[in-house]
Formats: C-alpha cells, structure tokens, sequence
C-alpha cells in the first residue's frame, strides 16, 4: 500500500490565541502548519484584559510594538468590596520579579485577529470559515475532514493533530476527558460594553477594576478610547435565585445589588445588548494522546477571576509548538513523547486554580483588600495577578501550602468586618 502524502506537518483546529501562537511557534520551527477557524475573524470574544508575563510572548511573536500603539496599558488591578468599601490596586511594578511592569486591555476581535493574521505573516496557511469534521488517527498520521462555508469537504493529512477548538473542546469532547471543577460556585456570567464610564486618571486608566459582592463578582476594562467591558460572574445561589429571568434582568439585578458598580457606571451609556455566557470550569483528564496535543481552552477552562485564559492560552501553544517540533525531528508521535507538555501546562494552571478555590472559599477575598498589611503576602498576590506562574520560585509554594489561610488569621480582625 502507498504512504499517504502529509498535506502538512500539522494541523491546527482553531484560530483563537491558543492555535494560532501554536502554528507561529511551530513556523518559528520551521515546520508546514494549517490553521483552521470556524469563524471570519475578527469576531468578537471575552477575556479582554491580559497579564503582564505575556509580554515575553508578544515579544518572541513580533507584535509588541503593534500592541503598544493599539491598546491601552494596564499597570494594576484594583479590587474594590462592596459591602465595607474597602479597595487596593496592586502594582506589577510592585511584583517579586518585576521585568513585565504592565500589560494591555485589549478588545478581543482585534486582538485575536492580530495574532492570527501573525500567524499568517510568519508562513502558517489559515482558512478561516472551515470547520473540523472528523479527525482519524492511524500509526502513521492523522486524516482531517474539513468542511468550508460553500459547503465543500475535503480531508488534508497531518503527522500531528492540534485541538485549539476552545471550550468546545473537539477531541476532549469526543473522547470523553472533561472533568468539571465542582469547587466553583459559579454558574453565569452577563457582559456588555458602556461608554463613557466613571475611570481612574493618570496611569490608572487602564487599570482592570474587580468589585467583590455578595452574589459574585464585577470587571471593568477600559480599552483605548471611550469604551469599557463591563461584566458580572455570578454565585449560582444568586441566579438561582432569579431563575427565569431574562439576561437584561439578570444584569440588572446584579446591579441593584452592588451599589460601588452603578457610582461607575453613572452618566455611561451602553453600547452593547447584555448577552451571558455558561462559566463551566473544567479540565481534561489528559491534554495530549497518540499524535495530539490540546491546546489552551480546549484543555482546560479556569473561572475567569483573574484574566488568566489568554495567558495561559499562549504559553500552552509554546510549550505545545516545542514538543511537536521535537516529536517530529525524533520521529516519536506517541503519547508518552507528550507527556511533559501537560507537566508544564499545569504548572501554572495548578496555581490559577488553586487561588480561584481559595477565594470562592472566601478565603482570599479579604486579602485581596487588606493584604498591602503585610508587604510579603501582597507582593506574592502581585505576582500571581502578574502571571509569573511558569517559572519555578519559592514563593509558589506558598499557595499550594495554603498561604491565604495564615494570612487571614493573621488579619482575622479585618475578616470578621467584612462578612458581617
């Protein structure tokens, strides 16, 4: 029988930050990559506000400078409760390691199409409009069914498969990975863009705002311009609790009940219908199998607390790149050849999720307020609010070990004011 003819030497499902940093660092390697988006970029999606320690990326892509001169920047994050009123912005200057002293709020449609169209420039082929059919694995590559928008189908060949599909999740669907984190207890999120609402001055404009209440959890990220993300993640007893309510409603009530959100929001206009989105916190059983890798999203999802998806998004598509690029020089496509990819994804993602649990604990909510009391605890914070989670340091310990609960026994005063 005739070897099949490889059309590439991967292919990529999914165009969004996860798949195309995959296909430019695999060009970056030097390897034939396909990238295949559903969608016509750009198109819009949420988790605008990036973390610093993705600098170093948009460095290696080449897309610093493009970056710097369209989005605003974002020196900190300020969170600000509700019920006592008490607020602190954490400075990335301020970080353990400070060499990323700023990140972007950037709109989600131009921002992903930059990256794709990055892709694109380095050499990577991208048909947008063109949907994974089927994806078949044999011993000695991977037959990819693609269907475009005229409705013609086609298989191309790849000795690698990468699923960058989101939380969609192609193949962590198929073969049944995806394990709910049960630990979070929300259920709903309602987003919508304002114009013209109350911001910072000076430096702080860019600032991402996160206000904690007693249903969930508000952000607002202002962009270049006039116009600011506005959105609330919602505690299921809060929906649960309207049920049946329509998502202007749903939006409104959340509103009603965090009076620090309608101060910034006075005189703003809204630009944008209230739309919802599920907040399914998950992760698969495994990223990676016999000639695939999942890549970002279709991975895992992280309740979006602490703006980590892009992040981790295309930090998973380097380590991603790497190894699919050594497993090709070796001739070695197994699923053991991939194991060490997932061992770096989770490294970071372990410590996202595990800051996530704690403050829906309620562990970490008042020190998210208070915690500039003690100057070791807030620098640590920093630099998880930062994204310095991939690079070994001590300090991390601290949060696998449960760092928050000696703080809070440490500012046990300050608690018991704020549950009250």
């Amino acid at each position: 029988m005739a070897t099949k003819q490889f059309s590439y030497d991967v292919i990529v499902a999914g165009g969004g930050p996860a798949g195309s940093t995959t296909a430019s660092f695999l060009r970056k390697h030097g390897r034939s990559v396909l990238v295949l988006e559903k969608e016509r970029f750009p198109r819009f999606h949420l988790g605008e506000s990036l973390l610093p320690c993705g600098g170093e990326i948009w460095d290696e892509l080449g897309v610093s400078d493009e970056m710097k001169q369209r989005y605003i920047h974002k020196p900190g994050a300020r969170f600000i409760h509700n019920e006592s009123g008490l607020s602190q912005t954490y400075y990335f200057s301020e970080a353990i390691r400070p060499d990323q002293p700023f990140a972007y709020e950037v709109p989600r449609a131009d921002f992903d199409n930059l990256l794709l169209r990055r892709s694109e420039s380095l050499g990577a082929a991208v048909r947008e409009e063109t949907a994974v059919r089927d994806v078949q694995f044999d011993a000695q590559g991977v037959d990819v069914t693609i269907r475009s928008a005229d409705g013609t189908s086609e298989v191309l060949r790849s000795q690698v498969f990468v699923d960058a599909t989101g939380r969609d999740t192609f193949l962590g669907t198929r073969f049944g990975l995806k394990v709910s984190d049960e630990l979070v207890t929300t259920n709903l999120a309602c987003f919508t863009h304002y114009e013209h609402c109350v911001r910072q001055q000076g430096r702080d404009e860019g600032n991402i705002t996160i206000v904690l209440f007693d249903g969930g959890w508000w952000w607002f990220i202002p962009f270049k311009g006039t116009v600011t993300s506005i959105g609330c993640t919602l505690q299921k007893e809060f929906t649960l609790s309207r049920k049946g309510l329509s998502a202007e409603q749903m939006f409104m009530a959340a509103l009603d009940a965090t009076p620090v959100m309608k101060d910034l929001l006075k005189g703003a206009t809204r630009v944008r219908p209230v739309d919802t989105t599920g907040n399914w916190s998950y992760r698969c059983k495994q990223f990676y199998g016999d000639r695939f890798l999942l890549v970002g999203d279709s991975a895992a999802f992280i309740d979006p607390l602490f703006s980590t998806g892009v992040l981790m998004a295309v930090t998973c598509g380097k380590y991603a790149a790497k190894a699919i690029h050594e497993a090709i020089s070796l001739g070695d496509f197994s699923a053991e050849r991939f194991a060490s990819y997932q061992q770096q994804a989770l490294q970071g993602a372990d410590l996202f999720k595990g800051l996530v649990h704690e403050f829906y604990a309620r562990n970490l909510r008042p020190l998210l307020v208070r915690s500039s009391a003690h100057p070791s605890t807030c620098a640590a914070i920093t630099s998880a609010l930062a994204g310095d989670v991939y690079r070994p340091a001590i300090w991390q310990g601290l949060f696998r070990e449960g760092f928050s609960v000696r703080a809070v026994e440490a500012l046990s005063m300050g608690r018991s004011s704020m549950e009250s």
